[in-house]
């Protein structure tokens, strides 16, 4: 006996496959936009960043923020041979020579030993020196972790552009980062420059013999038992405040 409903059935399923290829279909979701600080998220659980500095001196001051960005930029790129751990805007300021990663983890500590304010070519500047300990960071080898580097010095002289504007994004200093989402170097420049002083007070001197921790007597290569601590960031990066908050 021929089932009465196969005809009808055929001729609905029929319909609905016609109404379905004629009806517009919804546009898939876009693909999320991919995270430009993932690259520095990442590193930051590898290394980390702390800075001191004499009393008086403000660590969120445009240039010492300046100074912090120029510093751990380079320091990021050293061990990374990665651009995307380069704070934004560093290529504005400086390039970044590309040459094979030497990774390292712990915390690397940056004082502040001095801050000039001076003149440069008849223009204001600021000069900074700052000497970077690197006692509690090490490299990774086959059998175990290895200190190759005890303090590292720079003099930096920071100016500001012709083209400086004076605007800035709204920060909120109470909510901070280990990175900045904002570019601290515009309407910066920086020049790396050679501080010919060296008497013993003077910040190169204060840099080999006199920083916490370190003395001419601890050796340059020494294997750690222990990866050394990644510590949190200090006084890390304050977070933009978005125009519609």
């Amino acid at each position: 006996m021929k089932n009465p409903c196969t005809r009808a059935t055929i001729v609905a399923a029929t319909l609905v496959a016609v109404i379905s290829a004629c009806t517009p279909q919804a546009a898939p979701p876009p693909s999320p936009e991919p995270d430009p600080f993932a690259a520095l998220e990442a590193d930051a659980k590898i290394m980390s960043h702390r800075w001191t500095a004499p009393d008086g001196v403000n660590l969120d001051s445009p240039e010492i923020q300046v100074t912090r960005g120029y510093i751990e930029s380079e320091n990021n790129y050293d061990r990374t041979a990665d651009p995307a751990t380069l704070y934004p805007g560093f290529k504005d300021v400086a390039h970044a020579y590309k040459s094979p990663p030497t990774p390292r983890t712990g915390t690397i500590t940056h004082h502040i030993l001095q801050v000039e304010s001076t003149t440069h070519l008849g223009r204001p500047a600021t000069e900074v020196h700052v000497c970077s300990v690197h006692m509690q960071t090490a490299k990774p080898t086959t059998t175990g972790w290895t200190r190759m580097e005890t303090s590292f010095y720079m003099s930096l002289r920071i100016e500001q552009t012709d083209r400086a504007t004076g605007s800035s994004p709204t920060l909120d200093y109470e909510h901070r980062l280990p990175y900045p989402t904002w570019n601290v170097f515009d309407d910066w420049k920086v020049e790396r420059f050679t501080d010919k002083r060296m008497g013993y007070e003077d910040p190169w001197s204060i840099c080999v013999t006199g920083m916490p921790g370190y003395n001419l007597d601890t050796p340059i290569t020494e294997r750690l038992a222990a990866a050394p601590v990644v510590e949190p960031f200090y006084p890390g990066w304050p977070t933009v405040v978005e125009d519609d908050e």
